[in-house]
């Protein structure tokens, strides 16, 4: 891993350290890296975690697969809102160190779900984590 991309991953393991995703169930938010964006694909995906190939893939767009984790509401109470400024800090920070986000939603009922855009340095870098929704 070379070092801008050393330095992205760290901002991106402290800005998810206890950070869950909530759904049916909270699962934790990963960081994840592979080296080599020019030979990245869904494909590469599905294979490099033992998906089988008729794998349902859902491909949302990255605003809309945060909305709900990043929107203030008057319900919320302060452990809520603070959660919701984790998400909105998150965001920015891949949204200004990553280029061509995208988000893949693996499966059906327990999702897999991976958000992986560009670094500086042509590798992929994003987050992963589950999803419960039955």
């Amino acid at each position: 891993m070379t070092h801008p991309d050393r330095e992205l991953i760290k901002q991106l393991e402290l800005a998810t350290t206890d950070l869950v995703w909530f759904s049916e169930a909270e699962y934790p938010i990963q960081v994840v890296y592979w080296h080599d964006a020019d030979n990245f694909t869904q494909d590469t995906l599905l294979q490099q975690h033992h998906y089988p190939a008729d794998t349902k893939v859902a491909m949302p767009e990255f605003s809309a697969f945060f909305a709900v984790a990043t929107k203030q509401e008057t319900w919320h109470n302060e452990a809520e809102q603070a959660q919701v400024v984790r998400y909105q800090t998150l965001v920015n920070l891949m949204t200004e160190n990553l280029q061509d986000i995208k988000v893949y939603l693996l499966g059906d009922i327990e999702i897999y779900a991976y958000i992986l855009g560009i670094t500086p340095q042509m590798a992929i870098a994003g987050l992963t984590t589950r999803i419960v929704a039955t």
